[in-house]
C-alpha cells in the first residue's frame, strides 16, 4: 500500500514547473536515484516517470511504476557488477538495487547503466575525498524551548575547488537520508573553516515542515564532498522543493539531471556521518568555554 507518491517521481514533476515542458504529452521515462559513497556500496532506486494527468489516480496503483527487473550495472572502469535488486523497507520506495561486492574509493570515476526494456539510462560520477576535519554539535534554536539546531564545522581547502552537500536522517526505521534544507554548498562563499547549520530534510507530507528538531529525535548527519555536477543536481533539487511551498514563486527551469536517456541522479560522496541524540547531546553539551575551536 502506498501513502504517498513515489519519490523518485517526483524529479519528472518537477519538470512541469518550466511552462514551455508539457509532462502530459511526454511518454514515461526511466527515473533513477543513486549514489555510491567512499567505503561504502552503490545502492540505486529506478522507477518510470508519471504524467501529469487532470484524471484522478489510484495511490495503489502507483506501484506499477516500480522498476524491479532492471538490469543495474556499476563499473569502476577496470570491474563492472551487475547489482541484486531487493526490498528494503529502510528506503523509500522500498526497492534498491545494491551489491556487497564494490565498495566505492574516493578519486575513482563510476558509471551507473540502467536497462529494462526498451529503456536505457547512464550517467558517471566521481568519489571526492573525505573532508579531512568535520564535527557536529547541537544548541537551542533561538526564541524557542522545544526545538534544536545542529551545526557542522568543518574545514575547506583553500587551493582547491570544493562543492558540499548536507543531509540528514531523522529517527531509526529509516535509512535513506534527505537533503538537508539548504544544504548544498560552493566553498566561493565559505572560509577555510567554516560553521553551518545542517537542517532536516524536507519531504513532500501533509504535515507541517520545521527545519530544526526536538528533544525526541535521534539523527544521523552527513557533511558529503561531491563534484560539481552533483552539486548542480542538487542545488537544484533543493531550490525547487523550497520554492514549490511558496505560491507566488516558482522556479525557471527544469531541475537538473546527470542521468542520460531519463531523469534523476547518480552521485558519488566523501563523507563524513554522525549520530546524534538531541536529547543526549544537549544534556552534554559543554559550557561556552570547553567548546573546541
Amino acid at each position: 500500500m502506498w501513502k504517498y507518491i513515489v519519490c523518485t517521481l517526483l524529479v519528472a514533476a518537477f519538470a512541469a514547473c518550466n511552462d514551455d515542458f508539457d509532462l502530459r504529452n511526454e511518454e514515461s521515462r526511466l527515473v533513477v536515484e543513486g549514489w555510491i559513497e567512499d567505503g561504502g556500496y552503490p545502492v540505486v532506486i529506478v522507477s518510470r516517470s508519471l504524467a501529469v494527468s487532470t484524471e484522478q489516480q489510484q495511490m495503489a496503483d502507483l506501484g506499477d511504476y516500480i522498476v524491479r527487473w532492471a538490469k543495474v550495472t556499476v563499473s569502476d572502469g577496470t570491474e563492472s557488477v551487475v547489482l541484486t535488486g531487493k526490498y528494503d523497507k529502510g528506503y523509500f520506495p522500498p526497492y534498491i538495487y545494491t551489491t556487497g561486492r564494490m565498495r566505492g574509493e574516493a578519486g575513482k570515476q563510476y558509471t551507473v547503466s540502467v536497462e529494462y526494456g526498451d529503456y536505457y539510462a547512464t550517467a558517471k560520477t566521481t568519489i571526492p575525498a573525505v573532508p579531512e576535519y568535520c564535527t557536529f554539535r547541537v544548541e537551542p534554536c533561538e526564541h524557542s524551548d522545544t526545538l534544536y539546531q545542529i551545526k557542522a564545522t568543518f574545514r575547506d581547502n583553500p587551493a582547491e575547488k570544493n562543492y558540499y552537500q548536507l543531509f540528514s536522517r531523522v529517527g531509526t526505521t529509516s535509512r535513506q537520508y534527505l537533503a538537508s534544507y539548504l544544504g548544498s554548498l560552493d566553498d566561493a562563499v565559505l572560509g577555510t573553516t567554516t560553521e553551518v547549520s545542517v537542517y532536516r530534510g524536507q519531504q513532500l507530507k501533509l504535515d507541517d515542515y520545521t527545519p530544526y528538531y526536538t528533544a525526541d529525535d535521534t539523527v544521523s548527519v552527513k557533511l558529503a564532498h561531491i563534484d560539481e555536477t552533483s552539486f548542480r543536481v542538487w542545488d537544484s533539487y533543493t531550490k525547487t522543493l523550497s520554492l514549490s511551498n511558496i505560491m507566488f514563486l516558482s522556479t525557471s527551469s527544469d531541475m537538473e539531471s546527470n542521468i542520460v536517456g531519463g531523469y534523476g541522479y547518480w552521485c558519488g560522496y566523501g563523507a563524513v556521518t554522525d549520530y546524534i541524540v538531541i536529547r543526549d547531546s544537549v544534556r552534554a553539551c559543554p559550557p561556552e568555554s570547553d567548546k573546541r575551536d
